[in-house]
């Protein structure tokens, strides 16, 4: 085994290349796998690579999420940390600019804070807002973080995660309680967010703060990944049943839209991905 991936292709365009053998193992390792499970030994020979060099990259990319073992065949695959660097990459669409005409409109027909947030270490941070014109009105702040279980905007993320990327937030950040109306347990979160993605809306029910509601969605990206997700928030007296279903019925064809502008930007001859508001 000549243990040097690359190798070939670099005699053969005649250029030198300056590359760091572990990183470009590596790489050929995802390309590899992007064609679907495999095993060490179809990976080794595939790549020409010992073994022991195949098995120590393949657990060092376990370890950090971007692969993952087959429990029943031993098999490796892709990881869910894949579709977080597929995501961060589609910011080149820049979702704020994508969905700021949308804040605008949903804030101006409602009255009410509307709230663009994305996930980042296990929390949302709000990275746009408009304020509502009324006097009273929810207060919040661009960059702000908050936890994801409590949240309207976070558990509408939650939901719509691959399930070890929701389990691993969870773990990281806990289950807080905020509010006597806070969900603290594991049991209780996975009904809601089973709940959300049946219907394609997450509600904060005073929970992070007594006498505020909010009803989110998510913004759904390329892959069906969620990107982010919208709010409209405001004093739980204004926010009355019947107005959270207008509102509910807003945000959903507006992040149907910007998902679907998300979509265009990211794959222009391919299917353009909506929020999925039933599965």
């Amino acid at each position: 085994m000549s243990g040097q991936p690359g190798e070939k292709d670099r005699k053969k365009n005649g250029q030198p290349v300056n590359s760091i053998q572990s990183v470009e193992r590596a790489i050929l390792i995802l390309e590899q796998l992007c064609r679907g499970p495999a095993a060490l030994a179809e990976l080794s020979r595939a790549l020409d690579l010992h073994k022991s060099t195949a098995h120590g990259l393949l657990q060092t990319m376990v370890k950090h999420g971007y692969v993952r073992q087959e429990t029943a065949t031993g098999r490796y695959r892709l990881g869910h940390r894949v579709l977080v660097l597929s995501s961060a990459y589609l910011e080149h669409c820049d979702l704020r600019e994508t969905a700021r005409p949308y804040l605008r409109r949903l804030a101006e027909e409602h009255g009410e804070t509307v709230h663009l947030v994305v996930m980042d270490d296990g929390q949302v941070v709000y990275v746009d807002k408009i304020d509502s014109p009324q006097s009273i009105r929810m207060v919040s702040s661009i960059g702000r973080r908050l936890p994801a279980h409590c949240t309207g905007v976070g558990k509408a993320v939650l939901a719509f995660l691959p399930e070890e990327s929701m389990l691993s937030v969870v773990k990281k950040r806990g289950l807080s309680r905020f509010t006597e109306h806070t969900i603290t347990t594991m049991e209780e979160l996975a009904g809601e967010l089973a709940r959300i993605r049946e219907e394609g809306v997450a509600y904060d029910r005073e929970e992070i703060e007594e006498g505020l509601r909010c009803v989110a969605v998510p913004i759904i990206g390329y892959g069906q990944y969620p990107v982010g997700a919208i709010s409209v928030a405001g004093p739980a007296w204004r926010l009355t049943a019947e107005k959270v279903a207008a509102v509910a019925g807003s945000l959903k064809e507006v992040a149907a839209e910007i998902s679907r502008q998300m979509g265009e930007c990211s794959d222009p001859g391919g299917d353009h991905p909506a929020v999925p508001m039933n599965r």
